[in-house]
């Protein structure tokens, strides 16, 4: 999710509020209306006076006064002058006071983001008004200005003071939400209203109030050309030697120490120890040490980059941190992302905590959110609800679903809806696990016992998903001249033919062993199908051929068949003999 950048704003300097700091024509147009007010207020007053009868005054504040909420925001009038204003105009006192009680009559002024005011009257009968104004930049005529509003306000003549001051529409009523009113009769509907114009952004590159400049620059921070202009500047090129600070750039600027900006950066910044913007940066910082910025749309290349908001772009160096979401990359050795999405990390670390992260790519990847699409690395742990794949030596998905882990140790402890592939696997649910040793908690145990035409007679273990399985055996061997000890390993899919029948295919490997020094006396391979019949749920009867690959250093310990084999391979030191067989047996679970 990307937010637009738009700079914060900052006191001019003199204390005047760069925010409400228009044009000065403009402000000799505002002076006029002023004047033009006050007669327009007198007016009123004594209009009220004469043709209303005696109640109708009773909204106006009493002797006891009135209070008033500063609500707080990116403007500085001060508070007292204003209350001052007030209690000239309203001829009453005019207390300052944190927040509105009930029943007391209480104005609440609110500073708005592109330099007007909203005042709102609140009176002890329950009425509410409220206008949104443009004041002048002088802070004098600005309390004028609020008085007057306030005083037509409390008399209810605001629509002749919001004409004259110029009232722009603003974002959100200020006052509460007056009663629907009655459906109106037939043939007498009003044509709706004009819905409310949006206020205009303000430009990302650009800060109202502030001088530009083609040139600055700073040996230290408040001392070069900022001791003369001052720090409410933006210039073009910035030269700066061991730091350098004012509002914003909008071309280059070079440091040889530190950058400082207070409002926004668009263009590049070079340094050798950090680049600071607190504000938004469009463009790129590159410096040996720190790069610093609310949000990012470019690049930052440093040994530390953090950006406390959005990056759109590419973060690279020895550790970047976004605390937004990133639309882009982070390339370094720690990576780490705190935000709506994650996009790209390669580095040795990455950590992702954000409700989707797209790739990482390192040595150890941490994803804690709601989606993990890729993470390949040594070491992957997604911990959110679902992740989709995971390619490491070892995968951890701790969430509900798991698409595809490959990996030496694979452990889901979700559902896995793709597969596991790897030496040792582990699944709550899973329909392929594929390894030496694969565990699906929920899924089928059997309990095997199966003989073959070499005289091998095995009992074993059965276990996995419900199309894979792993099998473990332990048995003996019985015809020949002597008995052997057998071991047994394998893995095989199935085929659900029925309710009752399915179809095993395993491949399982024997390893044969004398039974008084457990030394290797052969190995058997084979490929079996056996189709199954359950006679009960828990009991089930299995057979079908197989064939058989018997490995050996003499031609005797090869010979397993009882009735002849194929010869494969024979020298002096190894001999290699098959036969087709049958596998007979039972099972239960």
């Amino acid at each position: 999710m990307n937010t637009p950048d738009t700079a914060p704003h900052l006191a001019s300097r003199g204390g005047l509020p760069r925010a409400l700091r228009k044009a000065s024509t403009r402000g000799a147009v505002l002076g006029a209306g002023v004047l033009l007010l006050r007669a327009l207020a007198a007016a009123g007053v004594f209009a009220a006076a004469t043709a209303l009868p005696a109640g109708a005054l009773a909204a106006a504040p009493s002797a006891a006064g009135v209070d008033l909420v500063v609500d707080g925001a990116g403007w500085t009038l001060d508070p007292e002058a204003v209350r001052a204003a007030l209690g000239r105009e309203l001829g009453g006192p005019v207390t300052v006071v944190d927040a509105a009680a009930a029943a007391r009559p209480t104005l609440v002024l609110r500073g708005e983001a592109d330099g007007r005011v909203t005042l709102t009257y609140s009176a002890g009968d329950g009425r509410h008004i409220g206008r949104t104004i443009d004041v002048p930049e002088d802070p004098d005529r600005a309390a004028e200005a609020i008085a007057l509003l306030a005083g037509n306000l409390v008399r209810d003549e605001a629509a002749e003071l919001a004409a004259a001051l110029g009232k722009r529409p603003s974002e959100e009523p200020a006052a509460a939400p007056p009663t629907p009113p009655a459906a109106p009769a037939a043939g007498n509907v009003s044509p709706p209203s004009r819905p409310a114009r949006p206020a205009p952004e303000r430009p990302p590159c650009a800060l109202p109030g502030a001088e530009t400049v083609l040139l600055g620059g700073d040996v230290v921070p408040l001392v070069g050309s900022s001791t003369v202009t001052g720090t409410d500047v933006v210039r073009r090129y910035s030269l700066n030697f061991v730091g350098g600070y004012t509002a914003g750039v909008t071309g280059v600027e070079l440091g040889a120490g530190v950058n400082i900006l207070s409002s926004f950066l668009c263009g590049v910044q070079f340094s050798t120890a950090a680049n600071i913007v607190l504000g938004p940066a469009r463009g790129a910082q590159i410096t040996g040490g720190l790069n610093l910025a609310t949000s990012l749309r470019g690049a930052q290349v440093g040994s530390f980059n953090l950006a406390t908001g959005p990056v759109t772009g590419v973060q690279a160096g020895v550790l970047s941190v976004a605390l937004g979401a990133v639309d882009g990359a982070q390339l370094g050795v720690a990576n780490a992302a705190v935000g709506e999405s994650t996009d790209v990390q390669v580095g040795l670390a990455n950590l992702a905590v954000s409700p989707s992260t797209d790739v990482q790519v390192g040595l150890a990847n941490v994803a804690v959110g709601e989606s993990t699409d890729v993470q390949i690395g040594l070491a992957d742990v997604a911990a959110g609800k679902t992740s989709d794949l995971q390619i490491s030596l070892a995968n951890l998905a701790a969430g509900e679903s798991t698409g595809v882990q490959i990996g030496i140790l694979n452990v889901s402890t979700g559902k896995v809806r793709g597969a596991q592939i790897g030496l040792v696997n582990y699944a709550d649910d899973s329909p392929f696990s594929l390894g030496l040793l694969g565990i699906v908690r929920n899924g089928r145990l059997h309990i095997d016992a199966w003989g073959t035409e070499s005289g091998l007679a095995m009992a074993g273990i059965k276990h996995g998903s419900e199309h894979f399985h792993n099998i473990y055996g332990i048995g003996v061997r019985l015809s020949g001249d002597r008995p052997l000890l057998a071991y047994s390993l394998g893995l095989g899919g199935r085929i659900t033919l029925g309710k009752r029948t399915y179809l095993d295919v395993d491949v399982l490997g024997y390893s044969l062993h004398e039974p008084t020094a457990l030394k290797p006396s052969a190995v058997l391979t084979q490929a079996r199908a056996l189709l199954g019949l359950r006679l009960i749920p828990e009991f089930a009867v299995f057979g079908g051929p197989s064939y058989n690959v018997a490995f050996g250093e003499t031609p005797e310990d090869a010979g397993l068949s009882p009735y002849g084999s194929i010869p494969l391979r024979i020298d002096d030191s190894f001999t290699q003999r098959g036969w087709p067989g049958v596998v007979l047996g039972v099972q239960a679970l």
